[in-house]
């Protein structure tokens, strides 16, 4: 077994991590502003600066500052701003990156980000040497703004090894049939290259070594490519290497990397067979119709792994429970949270398909102010009061006898940003 794993990884590029010591491509010293750097200009409504350059201002309300004063300056010292105050200089947090960054598109604020990432529960190990390990592999889709995807890659940047310089040009990789918006073009940066460097390739080699990957997915070109730019601002670019970019629609993407990944042989290599065996460990959907990707991203999800998938609205969770019992998928519903800034841990709703029992009165099922005021066992008590329990999909009923419950548990009054569906998927798949 050992030497048909090391054969795979050699197959796949999931080389053991090299023991030799790397120069860091990455000033870690963070104490001290360097170009290329943004700072925070602290005054009443705190600014964020354009990439620090020499000879190059950030122009404020009263007065600018320029960036030769920062350049050199260390964090939290004072800088005079030209016919303006003084200012205190902080390096951004990603919570005031996320919210001072330039955006085409509303991002996920750091709060509701900061609680996704903890929903998904990730663990990763340091790499170690001779660990024959596939990576961990998360996907998300719908890229954005970019600030769910370094919240993800923060979280998983440890189970990776210190990368080499990063080539300067763009990384991102496009999908075969694309979905191009009209107006949309490519810009030089995010074409192929005619030659590949020695560069490109140290860290091509890199990333076919990595233990933790995000895959992150949009039909835009213009969100994918500020995204990455984002990613690369951040930091000094410290999380760029554990995210790789895409553009096309999802489900393009998952034919793809299944057609990749079939060739490669990995599960022949084992038992003979060219099916590709589930390689996410978690999939986060943010984009408009995600219930609809939900059964193309289904079979590639390993058992106890994660699905979350976000909505601005609470009936299109239902029409995820809906499509999930339509095509009887493996998925057991373990929350759904509203998202807000008025609690920590969000607001937990009860989303669910129930059959009907004669004579039940509907209206009697969303939330009431006897049932904001039960304690949650009461809570359940009056549910199944009116509605029997959710059948399973082998047990259902006609759809005319089912009926979609979304009312929110008890718990305090929040202003809702959003609607986030947990689903762990409980089987493997099936034998072929």
């Amino acid at each position: 077994m050992a030497r048909v794993l090391q054969s795979l990884r050699r197959v796949l590029g999931w080389s053991a991590p090299s023991t030799a010591p790397r120069a860091r491509s990455v000033d870690t010293d963070f104490s001290i502003f360097r170009e290329g750097d943004r700072a925070v200009l602290h005054t009443k409504q705190p600014s964020l600066t354009k990439p620090l350059t020499k000879g190059s201002k950030t122009s404020l309300r009263r007065g600018h500052v320029d960036h030769d004063r920062i350049i050199g300056s260390r964090v939290r010292d004072a800088v005079q701003a030209h016919k303006g105050p003084e200012l205190r200089l902080s390096l951004p947090t990603l919570e005031e990156y996320v919210a001072l960054t330039p955006r085409h598109v509303t991002p996920i604020y750091s709060h509701d980000a900061t609680l996704i990432v903890s929903l998904l529960d990730i663990h990763v190990n340091p790499p170690a040497a001779n660990e024959n390990q596939p990576p961990l592999e998360i996907l998300e889709s719908g890229t954005g703004h970019g600030s769910l995807t370094l919240h993800l890659a923060r979280a998983i940047h440890a189970a990776n090894t210190t990368p080499p310089p990063q080539p300067r040009r763009s990384q991102i990789q496009f999908v075969e049939d694309r979905l191009q918006r009209p107006g949309e073009k490519d810009s030089e940066d995010t074409q192929s290259a005619t030659s590949v460097d020695s560069t490109q390739r140290e860290w091509d080699a890199w990333r076919a070594q990595r233990g933790a990957i995000i895959h992150s997915v949009d039909v835009s070109s213009k969100f994918s490519a500020l995204a990455e730019q984002n990613v690369r601002g951040f930091r000094r670019g410290i999380y760029t290497g554990d995210v790789d970019f895409y553009v096309g629609p999802v489900e393009n993407w998952v034919a793809e990397q299944n057609k990749r990944r079939e060739k490669t042989g990995v599960l022949a290599s084992l038992t003979g067979s060219r099916s590709v065996e589930p390689y996410l460990s978690h999939v986060i959907l943010d984009m408009p119709s995600a219930h609809l990707r939900i059964p193309h991203v289904a079979p590639i999800l390993r058992r106890d792994g994660i699905l979350i998938v976000f909505m601005p609205s609470i009936t299109q969770v239902g029409d995820c429970v809906k499509i999930m019992r339509q095509h009887r998928l493996p998925f057991f519903q373990e929350r759904v949270v509203e998202l807000g800034i008025g609690i920590s841990s969000g607001r937990q709703w009860d989303v669910r398909l129930v059959a009907k029992k004669s004579g039940a009165d509907p209206s009697s099922w969303g939330p009431s102010s006897e049932v904001d005021e039960a304690t949650p066992a009461e809570s359940d008590e009056a549910a199944t009061d009116n509605a029997s329990e959710v059948l399973p999909p082998e047990e259902s009923g006609k759809e005319d006898d089912m009926v979609m419950i979304c009312r929110p548990k008890v718990g305090l009054r929040t202003m809702g940003g959003g609607f986030v569906g947990v689903w762990r998927r409980i089987e493997d798949p099936p034998a072929k």
